[in-house]
């Protein structure tokens, strides 16, 4: 069966591509051990996020024109090389060229994953075990996290440098790429040509009942979501007194609180409805950042598996609202690009305004203007319109 062994290579497919065991220094390497400033590691993180806006919506065409196990290949091998460029880099050009790198390779990735998935169940009727199916995915995904980070602790920060982590993530994202060729793809009809995806992508974030709403709220909590982790972790970390060989560990603790929410997604979205879960993420997220700005003892960093806890929470409920509300299984990567389009679009503003913020307002004022302004799209929802009943 198709959805089955999909599924199989999928899980597979993300802990590979996604098993980023850099991600709990990246701020640290960047900054301490390679010597940029705050500001220019702003730079950076705007730099990857507008490079994945510049090639989102593309991506997701030749995803849904050319098939979207070609497009997995593709970014799994482009996000290889840029942590291969990242290892190597001391300066802003090279790091630059690595966040380039990584951008394309995320925005190859982004839509089309989801979109095979939940073709691989529609394709036999079971498009109700879609939720299940990308909180499991979710789930094992930040599992392998937590086994992992803090191994990297003890083994790949050696002397408070992390970049063995860069030089191994490196290549399990090659080996993702292979993983994608056994990926059968599923079938969606006859394919339409890249002006008729385009133009019907277009037509239905901007007509079919409710996709703007999901996009909208999707954005506010992405924005949350990322601007804990990329702008905050080390700072709060670092201003809590808890040492860099403890960063992974603490990411850790945050991905088994994400693997548990992810795990027991589509059950609270069935007991409590879909309204509840939506209305829950971001007070969660925002509860977070209050803490953070209140709590100055090392125990405060337990507050980020709040964070945890949202982001295993976000992909299963975004994407089942969202792929439920995409009119065709033709445009279908096409119009979830839409949506990472957006989110890091603006996370891209966000993350340069945030780097900025940092050193010059402070820590406690730089993340409360963070969260305010994150929160923005989710005023919008009022006048957006509405699901049809």
């Amino acid at each position: 069966m198709i959805a089955s062994k999909n599924f199989r290579l999928f899980l597979a497919y993300r802990i590979t591509t996604r098993l980023l065991l850099f991600a709990p220094y990246i701020q640290l390497f960047i900054t301490k051990v390679r010597g940029l400033g705050a500001a220019e590691y702003g730079l950076l993180q705007g730099l990857y996020y507008l490079v994945v806006v510049a090639t989102e919506v593309p991506s997701g065409v030749l995803a849904d024109r050319w098939g979207r196990r070609t497009i997995l290949f593709i970014g799994a091998a482009v996000n290889g090389i840029g942590c291969f460029a990242f290892a190597v880099a001391h300066d802003l050009p090279t790091f630059a060229l690595g966040e380039i790198l990584f951008g394309l390779g995320t925005a190859f990735v982004s839509g089309a994953d989801s979109a095979l998935l939940y073709d691989s169940f529609a394709a036999e009727g079971r498009e109700s075990e879609y939720a299940r199916a990308e909180g499991g995915a979710q789930a094992g995904w930040l599992l392998a996290t937590v086994a992992c980070f803090p191994l990297a602790d003890r083994l790949l920060v050696v002397d408070g440098n992390p970049v063995l982590a860069y030089w191994i993530t490196g290549g399990l994202s090659l080996l993702g790429a292979g993983i994608a060729l056994l990926i059968v793809e599923p079938p969606v009809g006859q394919r339409l040509s890249t002006r008729e995806i385009t133009v019907g992508a277009v037509r239905d974030v901007a007509t079919a009942p409710g996709v703007l709403r999901v996009i909208a709220y999707s954005v506010a909590v992405f924005a949350l979501l990322r601007g804990s982790v990329v702008l905050f972790y080390h700072p709060a970390l670092e201003a809590q007194g808890v040492p860099p060989h403890y960063y992974g560990t603490v990411l850790a603790a945050m991905n088994l609180a994400g693997a548990g929410a992810a795990f027991r997604a589509h059950r609270w979205l069935a007991r409590y409805g879909e309204r509840a879960v939506m209305t829950a993420v971001p007070v969660v997220l925002l509860l977070m950042f209050l803490l953070l700005t209140l709590v100055k003892v090392p125990l405060a960093a337990a507050l980020f598996c709040l964070q945890g806890a949202a982001f295993g929470l976000y992909p299963p409920l975004t994407r089942s609202l969202l792929n439920r509300r995409v009119p065709s299984a033709r445009r279908r990567a096409t119009v979830l690009s839409f949506d990472s389009l957006a989110c890091r679009l603006a996370f891209g503003f966000l993350a340069i305004l945030g780097g900025w913020s940092l050193g010059s307002l402070g820590l406690d004022r730089a993340m409360a203007a963070v969260a305010l302004l994150a929160c923005l799209p989710i005023l919008a929802l009022p006048f957006l319109p509405r699901t049809k009943s």
